[in-house]
């Protein structure tokens, strides 16, 4: 199991845009081969820090992921709401734990 986790910074009047923008990604995320989890967080302490929750059964799922339709629009649509690149990080998950 592979999780991933994005930060995306948005900029602060940008949060309702946002919001509707990451809905489509996040419903047709779930919905495809391999992935075990997807979910939208916010910081507690930062209303415009919010984390994507990604959970994948192997590396090929998120290369499919990625290539699909649904993302490339979320990622063309996403960028001037946002106020930093996001940070992304590619997690294995410690099997018993």
């Amino acid at each position: 199991m592979l999780v991933i986790q994005a930060k995306l910074e948005v900029q602060e009047d940008k949060i309702a845009a946002f919001l509707k923008e990451v809905e489509p990604l996040i419903e047709a995320s779930k919905a495809e081969s391999g992935n075990a989890g997807y979910t939208l967080t916010r910081s507690v302490e930062k209303s415009t820090e919010f984390y994507m929750i990604e959970q994948w059964e192997d590396v090929a799922a998120i290369e499919a992921h990625n290539k699909s339709e649904h993302f490339q629009a979320f990622q063309a649509g996403v960028g001037s709401l946002l106020s930093a690149p996001p940070a992304i990080q590619v997690l294995s998950k410690v099997e018993g734990k």
